[in-house]
């Protein structure tokens, strides 16, 4: 049986360790309770009207798209159990 990694959030850190376990025989689930990752960084030009939304926000799905071993889920995670190693 796989052992199973649950991921909470798909900002920088739960994207880099999604993709972090691409080769790992593992399945992995990514909880999150917004569809897309949006780059913050860019989100001024956007405000300013240099970027258009689009260009600054993925579809989380679009970027793990070639992962077998990951499945995004929509969710808010409100506890971690880790004595019954629930989310």
């Amino acid at each position: 049986m796989l052992k199973h990694v649950v991921i909470v959030g798909g900002g920088f850190g739960g994207l880099y360790a999604a993709r972090a376990l691409r080769r790992a025989n593992v399945r992995v689930t990514l909880v999150d309770r917004s569809n897309h990752h949006l780059f913050q960084p860019l989100l001024y030009q956007v405000a300013t009207a240099a970027l258009s939304p689009a260009h600054i926000a993925v579809a989380l799905r679009r970027v793990l798209r070639r992962q077998k071993n990951v499945s995004v889920v929509l969710a808010e995670a409100v506890s971690v159990d880790t004595v019954k190693r629930r989310v």
